[in-house]
């Protein structure tokens, strides 16, 4: 080598160059694999039991490897969540660029989002836990994806495809269809979800369930509702059951206000004013609670809906005054609503058990309509979850933004809406 020679700068700078590009590249794979075994551990475990040490275990990485791409657990948890909601908003935007028409558009996307998923399971339900995790993480991930429906439905108005609905119940409605498709078709019974499960998803989107026929009352009156059809409550217990319901209502409350995780039994003991030992006399823990109060709301709903409904037959008429006590009840009880749906993560069996109940019912209900002409001829187990799930999502929509003394969370215009939706579907009826 020549005495005092030096690389040119131009070649130092390239060098340096490369060395910086094969710096990113690794860190990248490296915050892949972190990513990748994030997804397993949240998806196999939920957001509260698992650890980040679980999370480095499983990607084979040191756990100082972690906060050199991450904050926290719920750092790497929003990075998933952000992932899923990516690919699920390209779903939708890939569906309104390449189908024929917006009506054709907004069917493909709610089909090509549940194809997505049936293959992606396990991220989903990383996006699905954060509703019992992080509210404010849950409600940007669905508006996202309302916002991309949203968009579809506007451009179907404007081309005379779709009636003048509103743009956002509608997006909000046909993402509690896809949310609940998900949770029985996918998640419950994985394979089940069938073409004609869609085929009924697509006729109430665009056709609605009202056959526009008038009514032919039988003699007899229907509603979904009776209590004690299954001899599930008894005449009320003595004794100790002042402390039991005591402990009931303490639960409810907190799980309520705090969500069940941050929530302990000591916390539970001490607002019912009885010692710590005495929860485990009627308790074995405090998942037990949960799953009591998850049946008694249950009941508290149904018991509710029965006097509303109580006189009705039209199933036209049944579904309008159902959603609206659904709607109020929810707006009275926004804690126990909060316990439902954490219920359904935290104790998966009584989650499922509550809505294979509700879906029992509706399904009762929907038959007589349909035997009456009132409702279209679809398939009724699926038109029961699909109904079940916009229901819901309408009130998560709601809920965000509704006066917290309201007696319901979603405004008459809004109930309106859905309704007409619900009743004709968004698209016009064929000439």
């Amino acid at each position: 080598m020549i005495s005092g020679w030096r690389p040119s700068k131009g070649k130092e700078e390239g060098t340096n160059l490369g060395r910086e590009v094969k710096r990113l590249a690794r860190s990248q794979k490296t915050r892949e694999r972190l990513l990748q075994a994030g997804e397993r551990v949240f998806s196999e475990r939920g957001f509260h039991a698992a650890s980040v040490s679980e999370i480095c275990q499983r990607a084979g990485l040191a756990n100082g490897t972690f906060y050199r791409h991450f904050e926290d657990k719920v750092d790497i948890f929003a990075a998933l969540v952000a992932r899923l909601q990516e690919a699920m908003c390209d779903c939708i935007t890939r569906a309104g660029e390449t189908a024929k028409s917006e009506d054709d558009a907004l069917i493909k996307a709610y089909r090509d989002l549940l194809a997505y998923v049936e293959t992606g399971s396990a991220l989903y339900l990383v996006g699905r836990s954060a509703e019992s995790m992080q509210m404010g993480i849950h409600r940007h991930f669905r508006a996202s994806l309302a916002h991309a429906l949203t968009r579809i439905i506007q451009r179907g108005i404007q081309a005379a495809r779709l009636r003048p609905v509103d743009p956002e119940t509608a997006a909000y409605a046909l993402l509690g269809i896809i949310e609940f498709a998900v949770m029985r078709y996918v998640l419950w019974e994985p394979g089940s979800l069938t073409e004609s499960v869609m085929q009924t998803f697509d006729a109430l989107i665009l056709r609605g369930y009202d056959t526009g026929k008038e009514a032919t009352p039988p003699a007899e009156v229907s509603g979904d509702a009776v209590p004690n059809e299954d001899g599930e409550r008894g005449p009320e217990p003595e004794g100790g059951e002042a402390t039991r319901q005591s402990l009931l209502s303490s639960a409810e409350r907190l799980f309520g206000q705090a969500g069940f995780h941050q929530t302990a039994i000591s916390g539970i003991t001490y607002l019912s004013g009885v010692a710590q030992g005495t929860f485990y006399l009627y308790f074995p823990s405090k998942v037990a609670v949960l799953a009591e109060l998850v049946r008694e709301i249950n009941q508290r709903f149904r018991d509710e809906e029965h006097r509303k409904l109580s006189g009705l037959v039209d199933r036209r008429d049944i579904e309008r005054v159902g959603f609206r006590t659904f709607f109020r009840f929810i707006g009275m009880h926004r804690g126990a609503y909060r316990i439902l749906r954490e219920a359904e993560l935290v104790d998966p069996a009584a989650g499922r058990w509550y809505y294979e109940r509700l879906a029992k019912g509706y399904v009762r209900g929907l038959r007589g309509g349909m035997d009456r002409g009132e409702v279209r001829v679809l398939a009724l187990e699926p038109l029961a979850y699909a109904l079940l799930g916009i229901g819901h999502s309408v009130a998560l929509w709601a809920l965000t933004d509704a006066e917290a003394g309201a007696d319901c969370v979603v405004s008459e215009a809004t109930l309106g809406g859905l309704l007409d939706i619900l009743e004709r579907g968004i698209a016009f009826e064929p000439a």
